[in-house]
């Protein structure tokens, strides 16, 4: 039995790993993957001028249109009552916001365009 004592059990051996892992999961996903700086849908917002009407604090994008007729929302936390399906249909002018208007231009992009555009969309949350 002494001998047993001197080996770590395979519960031992296996909860250093593991523990270090959850901690690695925890921290590596505090931000949103698709929320990074490199996102294609973060490139395709500025390839496509959406920041002329729309600004992003959160990703420090500011609009470039100085128009008052141009001032879309700020997009911060668009994640945080949208979810991708309804950004795609909202964009594609197939639905309306809450207040019964709908995006002011039609999508002139590819659908794996306008899908990535809307998942990046719909990760940007306020904490």
């Amino acid at each position: 039995m002494a001998a047993n004592r001197a080996f770590p059990t395979l519960a031992t051996l296996l909860a250093v790993p593991l523990a270090a892992g959850a901690l690695t999961l925890a921290t590596s996903h505090a931000r949103p993957l698709a929320a990074a700086a490199d996102a294609p849908g973060k490139q395709i917002f500025l390839a496509k001028k959406c920041n002329v009407c729309h600004s992003i604090d959160s990703q420090s994008i500011a609009r470039t249109s100085k128009s008052e007729k141009t001032k879309g929302p700020d997009l911060s936390n668009v994640g945080g009552t949208h979810l991708a399906p309804w950004i795609t249909q909202f964009l594609q002018r197939e639905v309306a916001a809450s207040d019964g208007k709908k995006h002011a231009k039609p999508w002139n992009g590819t659908d794996q365009e306008l899908k990535q555009l809307a998942d990046w969309l719909s990760t940007l949350k306020k904490a």
